[in-house]
């Protein structure tokens, strides 16, 4: 039977292109990065930095760390659902290698035959599985690369799949942070009509930590990133505090134009006892701004 989606199509059409673009790629699964406005590519490594920023886990401190995480997006508009495993592990001092899957569920849409009746509902799904390895060249500087495998699904006879890889630069000396990456590129992702690409992007980011004491630390970072293909740009500011390795607290701001993510403020809290690790962030977006609400949690754990 014939079927035809119960939407407008000209939000069909939006759906679509959101989907062919895979712009899920985009959407972190990172408390953290939540917290602190996007801005992470210099941040302190955690489960989730194998994903975004390789080179950064080479340089962290943890051997191993590994972490679950859900996230509720637009939850007045969409209402996507993210959920993801992550972690690493380094060897040596020197080389970090990890795993990273998410899975991403968009709002469900109806399904109408001919007849006008509902006869079922679909829902979008996004899906990504990726490697990520990082290398310490020398003491403060590291290189990062990731590859993954990219599946999306808009209906139940439209889905399409790609592959990706990021590579990454990050390099520290006392407190100043720098890192450079370039992230999302490879093959067109076809749902079997047009291919599109992967939403390519370049990254700058740097950052400062101050040890205010051998129990108070306090860090600021600052990133602008460039979607390539899309021609749009979004940046972000965040001050992390973090007291004896046990409690850390972060602030945010992000900005993003019509072609990215929409701007915000955020806050989050972590905590860790025992190598077990919590951590939430919540998003405060402005006037009726579709990501306002949106919050992301996470365990985990690490030594």
């Amino acid at each position: 039977m014939k079927k035809i989606l119960s939407i407008a199509i000209s939000i069909i059409f939006a759906a679509q292109l959101y989907g062919q673009s895979a712009q899920f790629l985009n959407i972190s699964s990172d408390p953290a990065y939540y917290s602190l406005g996007g801005a992470t590519l210099t941040a302190d490594a955690n489960a989730f930095t194998i994903a975004s920023n390789a080179s950064a886990t080479a340089l962290g401190t943890q051997k191993m760390s590994v972490a679950a995480s859900y996230g509720a997006l637009q939850p007045k508009g969409m209402n996507d659902g993210v959920l993801a495993v992550s972690g690493y592990g380094l060897l040596f001092n020197r080389l970090s290698v990890g795993l990273n899957g998410k899975y991403m569920l968009h709002k469900p849409y109806d399904i109408i035959g001919n007849d006008g009746s509902i006869k079922d509902q679909f829902t979008p799904s996004d899906m990504s599985i990726e490697l990520g390895v990082g290398y310490k060249i020398i003491r403060g500087l590291a290189i990062g690369i990731n590859v993954r495998y990219i599946s999306s699904t808009l209906y139940e006879e439209t889905s399409g799949s790609a592959f990706g890889a990021d590579i990454s630069v990050s390099y520290r000396l006392r407190g100043l942070r720098l890192a450079l990456a370039a992230t999302n590129l490879g093959s067109k992702i076809d749902y079997g009509y047009t291919p599109y690409n992967l939403p390519a992007m370049g990254k700058l980011g740097v950052g400062y930590a101050l040890d205010i004491n051998e129990q108070n630390t306090l860090s600021v970072h600052a990133e602008g990133d460039y979607l390539l293909y899309h021609q749009s740009f979004m940046a972000g500011a965040g001050l992390e505090y973090k007291y004896n390795d046990m409690i850390a607290a972060r602030v945010g701001y992000h900005y993003g134009d019509q072609k990215s993510i929409p701007s915000y403020f955020s806050a989050g809290l972590g905590v860790k006892f025992l190598g077990i690790t919590l951590n939430g962030a919540y998003v405060i977006g402005f006037d009726n701004s579709p990501i306002n609400g949106s919050f992301m949690a996470s365990l985990g754990y690490e030594f």
